[in-house]
């Protein structure tokens, strides 16, 4: 079986992560604070407030910009069901937006069709490796300034469109730090901000609104969301590692891009001069025979993903709204194996068994 995803622990991970245990620093300890802050200058951000998933992420993020109950959010509805659970957890009304045919991101004009006079805030996702248009983004705002962002780049951690990292452009900005994921701490996430009143908000709201931990006394209920020192500690070694990660990463799309070139019936990521696109999973569509390829890398058990089921199609919701590029990409996306250790002679075979059956 060729697994979809190995997460790889650099020796640095291992010796910071053996150093917590022996000196008993698993729940809180000093590299809390060293991760968020390294982590938040990597991302050329002020704050970095640590979390113990990116779904809680995206939910503490949402809570302390402490939008309207019942206000608009507006979101792209191919993304992870996260997205909209914060959405709803937090009292808010979740609007569906259409993607780019090309980039699978959000599509503004899309946004645009969506805000209301009743539109507090917009999710946007850095999908599957590719940060968003920027500059969509700026003009965006121009138009509706009073319309908060809402930044999830967990799946394109080192990201880049021109000179903005992935992480720096929303109000507040979430990553999660899955075993799948770019940077891992198995499980984790962060929220960055560059605003010191939504820092302190996150604070409290990750560890049970203590005002006096001593006395526990509340200024409100709440959960407890913080991230251990032990996981924090494998973090600082992933981060500080992360631009081999990403070369593998790249070294592993070339590869993928080179043998599926010009089949006019495969869409490879995009990328151009303005992107740098870190490839959290290789993803492609298949336009055609997709189900034949799937049962063939099925056959020759060669893990895969479907891409996210659209959310204004899930049993749960089921809207009647059409949005054509989610609903066609959403049924022909597939994404392939990807991690540090893919050789190239199984991502040749991989290639292979897509090229016989497409």
């Amino acid at each position: 079986m060729i697994p979809i995803s190995i997460p790889y622990l650099y020796k640095e991970d291992k010796k910071l992560a053996i150093d917590a245990v022996k000196t008993g620093f698993i729940a809180n300890g000093p590299n809390i604070e060293l991760f968020e802050q390294e982590f938040a200058s990597y991302c050329d951000r002020k704050y970095g407030i640590t979390c113990n998933n990116g779904t809680a992420a995206l939910y503490i993020a949402i809570k302390s910009l402490k939008l309207p109950i019942v206000s608009e959010v507006i979101l792209p509805s191919m993304t992870i069901v996260s997205c909209l659970t914060a959405v709803i957890e937090n009292g808010l009304t979740p609007v569906f937006c259409d993607i780019h045919l090309d980039t699978w991101n959000i599509n503004f004009d899309s946004v645009r069709q969506h805000v209301t006079a009743n539109t507090s805030a917009v999710i946007l996702v850095d999908t599957y490796g590719l940060m968003i248009n920027v500059d969509e983004l700026n003009k965006f705002r121009q138009e509706f300034p009073s319309i908060k962002i809402i930044e999830d780049a967990s799946e394109a951690h080192g990201a880049t469109y021109k000179d903005y990292k992935a992480g720096s452009i929303g109000d507040v900005s979430t990553f999660s730090f899955y075993a799948n994921k770019i940077v891992t701490t198995g499980e984790g996430g962060i929220v960055l901000t560059n605003d010191s009143v939504i820092r302190d908000e996150l604070l409290l709201i990750r560890n049970l609104n203590f005002i006096d931990r001593k006395r526990y006394i509340h200024n409100d209920a709440g959960f407890n969301f913080r991230m251990s020192n032990l996981h924090c500690s494998i973090g600082l070694g992933q981060l500080r590692n992360i631009d081999t990660t990403i070369n593998h990463r790249k070294r592993i799309a070339n590869r993928y891009n080179k043998n599926f070139e010009q089949h006019h019936h495969i869409q490879t990521p995009f990328t151009n001069s303005d992107y740098n696109n870190v490839y959290w999973y290789y993803s492609i569509v298949i336009k055609h025979n997709k189900n034949k390829v799937i049962q063939a890398l099925e056959t020759n058990q060669i893990d895969y993903r479907y891409f996210f089921y659209p959310l204004h199609k899930q049993p749960f919701i089921s809207s009647n709204e059409i949005l054509e590029n989610t609903e066609y990409i959403s049924e022909n996306g597939v994404i392939l194996p990807t991690y540090t250790e893919l050789t190239n002679k199984q991502i040749d075979f991989i290639s292979n068994i897509v090229l016989e059956n497409i």
